[in-house]
C-alpha cells in the first residue's frame, strides 16, 4: 500500500468477519469497496442469511416495513407485502451474495470457538481445529441470536416434541396436534396468529400480554409490483418515508414524552379496544404503558386469537408433565407440541465464541459486571475487535440493517486509517467508553422504558443496553471516527 504520510509503512490487512448474515455480508461488500479485500468470513451454518436462514416459523415477517429493510446500496423492488415474509428476504440476501460474489471469502459450517489477541494479531480457531491469524476481528454475530429457553420444573418429562421457534422442525405436520406457544413478543404474536389461521388446536401461554400497533402487513398487488420494478425510485421514495416514520416517531415517542408517544399510545389502545369479547380484551391488556417493550406489529393478531380453536392461558406456568403444562391455577393443558417462542439471550453479542486479549483476560469475564462497548462498536482492553450491533447500539423498531450500515461505515474507516498510517493496534480508551456510557444512561429519565414495566431494555443496575438517543443521533457519533479516543500502535 506504499509509504504511509508519517513516513511508517502502509499495510495490507487481513479481517475476519464472524457471522455472514445481514451485518456480516454489509460488512464485507463495503471493505472491498474501499480496497481492503483480505477477508474472510466464518459463517457456522451451510447458507448466509442468519436470522432470516435460521427463523422458518409459520407466519414469520419483518416488522419493519420492507422497503425500508434492505440495503441503501441495493434496493429490493419485488416485495410482496409490507412487511416482508421471512423466506422473501431470505431470498434477497441469497441474491446480494451472488450478486457481490461473497460465497468465495466465505468458510461455511464453521464455528469459531475461540479468538486470541498476541499484542499485534488476533489468532482463530475453529471447532475442527483450523487455525487462522488476522489483523481485526469484526463479531457480525447479531445481538440476537442465541435462543433463549424459560426455566419450567419437569419439561425434560414431557413425552411429546418441544423445540424454539428459532429451531423449526421443518416438515411437521400440527394439523392433528394439540400445541402450546410460550411467548408473545414479536415472534409470538406472527406464529399464534399464523397458526391460529391454521385451525390447529393452540394453546397460548401469554404470561405479559404487549401492546400491539395496527399496521396492517397489506399485500402488494400484480400491478402495485409492476409499477415498482418498472419504477424503482418510488420503493425508494417508499422506504424514506417508512424510514422517516420509524426514527423520527417511533424513536422519539421511546426518548421523550410528546406527541408521538401520545399517538403510538391512543393507536394501540384503540387497536385492543376493538377486541368485542371482554374477558379476551382482559387476558390481552397489557399492565404496562406502550412502547416500554418493543412495540409489536399486528393487525391479524387479535382476530387470530379470538377464534375457537385458540385459548389464552395467562395463569403462569408452574411446572411440565409427561402430558403437558400445569398453570397456577392447578389446570393441566394436554399437549403434543411445545413451542418456545420466548426470543433470544439479549446479552449475547460475540458469545458462545471465546475472546481473549494479551493479558489473558476473557471479555466473558470482562462484560460479567457490566457490558459496553464505546459507541456501541470498540471494547478497551480488546484491540483490532469490533462488533456490529454491540452494546448500547439502537435497537427496537428500527431497520436493523440502516443502523447496522453505520456501523460497518465506521469500521471500514477505522481499518482502513490504521493501513494508512501503519497502525497495527487501535483500542478504545476506558475513559472514551466511560464518557460514552454515561451520555446513554444520561438520557434514561426521559425514556418510557423506566414507567414500570420489565424489559430486556435496562440491565439490573439500571444500565440501558440499547441507545437512548434517535438513529439519526447514532450516525452522526459514528460518522467520522475521533483517534484521540483510541490508543493507537504501530
Amino acid at each position: 500500500m506504499g509509504e504511509a504520510r508519517n513516513g511508517k509503512s502502509a499495510y495490507r490487512p487481513r479481517t475476519a468477519i464472524i457471522g455472514a448474515g445481514a451485518a456480516g455480508m454489509m460488512q464485507a461488500i463495503k471493505l472491498r469497496e474501499a480496497g481492503l479485500d483480505d477477508i474472510v468470513i466464518y459463517e457456522k451454518a451451510n447458507e448466509v442469511g442468519g436470522t432470516w436462514r435460521e427463523n422458518r416459523y409459520p407466519g414469520v415477517a419483518c416488522d419493519v416495513p420492507a422497503h425500508h429493510y434492505n440495503y441503501s446500496f441495493e434496493h429490493n423492488p419485488g416485495w410482496s407485502h409490507r412487511l416482508a415474509l421471512g423466506g422473501e428476504i431470505q431470498s434477497y440476501m441469497l441474491k446480494v451474495a451472488d450478486k457481490y460474489d461473497l460465497r468465495r471469502d466465505i468458510v461455511f459450517g464453521t464455528k469459531v470457538t475461540g479468538c486470541r489477541f498476541d499484542g499485534r494479531k488476533w489468532h482463530l480457531e475453529t471447532v475442527e481445529g483450523h487455525l487462522d491469524t488476522v489483523d481485526f476481528l469484526v463479531a457480525a454475530t447479531g445481538p440476537l441470536h442465541v435462543p433463549a429457553f424459560p426455566r419450567i420444573e419437569g419439561l425434560d418429562d414431557f413425552e411429546g416434541a418441544k423445540f424454539h421457534s428459532a429451531q423449526w422442525m421443518d416438515g411437521i405436520d400440527l394439523s392433528d396436534k394439540r400445541v402450546g406457544v410460550i411467548g408473545s413478543g414479536s415472534t409470538g404474536t406472527q406464529l399464534i396468529a399464523a397458526l391460529a389461521n391454521q385451525g390447529v388446536d393452540l394453546t397460548a401461554f401469554i404470561r405479559t400480554p404487549q401492546w400491539i400497533f395496527p399496521l396492517p402487513n397489506r399485500r402488494f398487488g400484480d400491478m402495485e409490483r409492476k409499477i415498482v420494478r418498472a419504477m424503482p425510485w418510488i420503493g425508494r421514495a417508499a422506504g424514506r418515508f417508512y424510514g422517516w416514520f420509524f426514527e423520527h416517531v417511533f424513536a422519539e415517542a421511546v426518548i421523550k414524552n410528546g406527541w408521538q408517544r401520545k399517538f403510538l399510545s391512543s393507536m394501540c389502545k384503540w387497536h385492543l379496544g376493538r377486541i368485542k369479547d371482554p374477558e379476551l380484551r382482559r387476558k390481552l391488556t397489557p399492565p404496562d404503558e406502550p412502547l416500554c417493550k418493543r412495540m409489536v406489529m399486528s393487525t391479524a393478531f387479535y382476530p387470530a386469537v379470538s377464534r375457537p380453536n385458540v385459548e389464552i392461558v395467562r395463569d403462569g406456568i408452574v411446572r411440565a408433565t409427561e402430558q403437558g403444562i400445569v398453570d397456577q391455577s392447578g389446570r393441566l393443558h394436554e399437549l403434543d407440541v411445545i413451542i418456545f417462542a420466548t426470543g433470544f439471550d439479549a446479552r449475547a453479542y460475540h458469545r458462545p465464541i471465546e475472546l481473549t486479549n494479551a493479558r489473558g483476560e476473557s471479555l466473558t469475564k470482562v462484560w460479567e459486571g457490566q457490558t459496553g462497548a464505546h459507541l456501541s462498536v470498540h471494547v478497551p482492553g480488546f484491540p483490532n475487535f469490533m462488533l456490529v450491533g454491540g452494546p448500547h447500539s439502537p435497537r427496537g423498531n428500527f431497520s436493523a440493517i440502516a443502523y447496522s450500515e453505520a456501523i460497518v461505515d465506521h469500521i471500514v474507516k477505522v481499518i482502513k486509517f490504521c493501513a494508512e498510517n501503519g497502525y497495527h493496534s487501535i483500542e478504545s480508551k476506558p475513559e472514551a467508553l466511560d464518557e460514552f456510557l454515561q451520555k446513554v444512561k444520561s438520557a434514561v429519565p426521559s425514556t418510557i422504558w423506566i414507567s414500570g414495566c420489565t424489559n430486556w431494555y435496562m440491565d439490573e443496575n439500571g444500565m440501558p443496553e440499547t441507545w437512548t438517543g434517535t438513529p439519526d443521533a447514532y450516525r452522526e457519533i459514528l460518522r467520522e471516527p475521533r483517534y484521540e479516543e483510541f490508543k493507537l500502535a504501530r
